[in-house]
């Protein structure tokens, strides 16, 4: 059992593991790991209560500051785990202090309390540290952490760290308002943005630079994104200006001009971001020279015509349906071109404001369900029985994704409300009726169109919700079901109702051929219909085992043993699981004056 270690506030989780493996005189982590089984890496963070049990921890030690995939806690952001090197601060390590979540980010380049560079690389082996590797104190070789020498950081590499370690710090202050007191689960993201963006590729796609390796090429890699960042927004405006001066197709649309680096802007969409979309603005505003600036200024301009972007947005669609509409003359709209190829479309704003009306109208099958309230089965029955129609394609405006009208399931539901009436019996919710509640799937759409019809009315003070929330009495719901079933006969379920058998036992007997059945398609499986006299010759032929020794006051298993005895023979058994059910006594094969 390994000793009560619990994880100190903000460590991480190779740092614990480091000083779990100490608490126990390891003096390496790897081999404290190996001697369970374990080895530092997915295994762990994919199986972390696995590793909990293995070390003897309570549930639930590992799981806070294990990284994963969208965590809250920013600096547990797996795609940013650092996987090629373990850097520590000595000064922390001297003081006895815990392995901050921090270090293992990869764009946390110093410790925020001591203001000095993370260190990575031994003096004496000159091998870089490793996650896993070591001990608490000291690199794999055994030179010990608090010799380690200590560089000053600089104040935008002090920033970035407790930007991304949400700590708070004065250099912080560099930073655009919202980030001096703000850290988005998501900055990780946008610090490579930054970075990449200002790194140079031989094959153009800043997006697909990859992350550095060391603490020395995380400084080099961010030094674009601290610049940007720490001198606000002077740095930024001239980022922004460059961009827009350097296209040299001389695009008539901002976001053209500022390419494939806008678009990445404006995924960061959070709150948090908008210093960054309002000085995009400012800049757009006072130097661009296009006739067309998108949806930049969309914010502060109230604007009649609006991109082909812009309107996706609000519409919540891609923006080549709209401009693929427009081309198509399906959709009003204007289209101009500039430079080879490039095509500028917008839309007034009030054929935007119909399009949304449209698509609120026509919905698909999956939002009529949540509508009514209703499952996919009893939607198929009322589109089957011609109460939901689908529109027509040629009757459909442009851009809407559903052919149901929403309007004509409201009429629906409307009519069947107003028909309601006052029932005193039992009733059942419309929700009830499925399948469950009777295999006869006939007589089941019998009952639909008999409510769509008004022949079957709902109860009064019902009928305020949902069409899955409306009550209808039992009694003319069971008429309408048993006019409809087939032929006179019971289902399984109501022979096991009223005679107290097992359901699956008399399937099985059914199947058996030992009492006679109609079997007819069902939910992709099969159904069964019994008749009165079929049940009757069957009782006259058999007696369920557990019913005779029932009345005779002892065991099935002694009873039959018995018969066994007597060389009487049971028919209609079947295993069921480990146990033998649906034994059944042929009365001809009882001694009537024989005592059991």
């Amino acid at each position: 059992m390994t000793a009560l270690v619990l994880p100190s506030d903000q460590e991480s989780l190779d740092g614990y593991l480091r000083r779990l493996a100490e608490s126990e005189f390891w003096a390496d982590v790897h081999d404290f790991l190996n001697s369970h089984g374990l080895q530092y890496g997915r295994q762990i963070v994919e199986n972390s209560d696995t590793a909990e049990q293995v070390l003897g921890l309570q549930a639930g030690t590992l799981i806070p500051i294990t990284p994963s995939l969208a965590p809250a806690n920013p600096r547990l952001k797996w795609r940013f785990e650092r996987h090629h090197n373990a850097p520590v601060c000595p000064t922390c390590i001297s003081m006895r202090k815990p392995h901050h979540q921090s270090w293992r980010h990869t764009f946390v380049t110093c410790c925020v309390e001591h203001e000095t560079r993370l260190v990575d690389t031994c003096p004496m082996c000159l091998e870089r540290f490793l996650t896993g590797r070591g001990g608490y104190q000291s690199c794999a070789c055994g030179f010990q952490f608090d010799r380690l020498e200590c560089e000053p950081a600089t104040e935008e590499e002090i920033s970035i760290a407790a930007l991304i370690s949400e700590q708070k710090h004065p250099t912080r202050s560099l930073l655009p308002p919202k980030l001096k007191s703000e850290t988005p689960p998501n900055i990780g993201e946008f610090l490579f943005f930054l970075a990449s963006a200002r790194s140079d590729t031989k094959t153009g796609k800043h997006g697909k630079a990859g992350l550095p390796r060391t603490v020395a090429e995380s400084r080099a890699f961010l030094r674009g994104a601290m610049a940007v960042l720490c001198d606000w927004p002077n740095a930024f405006r001239i980022e922004v200006s460059r961009r827009l001066a350097n296209d040299e197709n001389a695009s008539s649309s901002a976001p053209a001009r500022l390419g494939r680096w806008y678009q990445r802007l404006m995924e960061f969409n959070g709150d948090e971001y908008s210093d960054f979309r309002t000085e995009l603005t400012h800049v757009v505003k006072n130097e661009f020279d296009g006739i067309y600036s998108g949806n930049i200024q969309a914010s502060t301009q109230h604007r009649s015509w609006i991109s082909a972007a812009q309107a996706a947005w609000d519409i919540g669609i891609r923006a080549e349906r709209i401009v693929d509409a427009v081309s198509k003359g399906v959709v009003p709209g204007t289209q101009h071109h500039s430079g080879i190829g490039h095509r500028h479309t917008v839309i007034h704003q009030s054929t935007v404001e119909e399009i949304k009306r449209n698509r609120q109208r026509f919905i698909d099958k999956k939002s009529l369900r949540e509508d009514l309230g209703i499952s996919r089965k009893q939607c198929e029955f009322l589109i089957s029985n011609g109460f939901l129609k689908p529109s027509p394609l040629e009757e459909l405006p442009p851009l809407v994704d559903g052919v149901f009208d929403r309007g004509v399931a409201g009429d629906l539901v409307a009519k069947i409300a107003n028909a309601a009436t006052v029932i005193d019996c039992q009733t059942i919710a419309f929700r009830d009726l499925n399948l469950r509640f009777t295999t006869d799937t006939s007589g089941l759409q019998k009952v639909f169109d008999e409510i769509a019809n008004l022949r079957l009315n709902a109860k009064s003070g019902t009928t305020n919700g949902k069409l899955a929330d409306f009550h209808f009495a039992r009694t003319e719901v069971d008429a309408v079901l048993t006019e409809a079933r087939r032929g006179t006969g019971w289902t399984m379920q109501e022979v096991a109702q009223f005679t107290g058998w097992k359901g699956h036992c008399i399937s099985e007997w059914c199947r058996q051929g030992l009492l006679k059945h109609e079997a007819f398609d069902h939910a992709g499986g099969v159904g069964r219909v019994i008749e009165p006299e079929a049940l009757a010759r069957f009782q006259m032929q058999y007696v369920p085992l557990s019913e005779l020794a029932k009345q005779l006051g002892t065991s099935s298993r002694s009873l039959l043993k018995r018969f066994n005895d007597r060389g009487i023979q049971t028919v209609g058994s079947f295993q069921d699981g480990p146990a033998v059910r649906g034994h059944l006594v042929p009365i001809a094969s009882v001694w009537v004056g024989e005592p059991l």
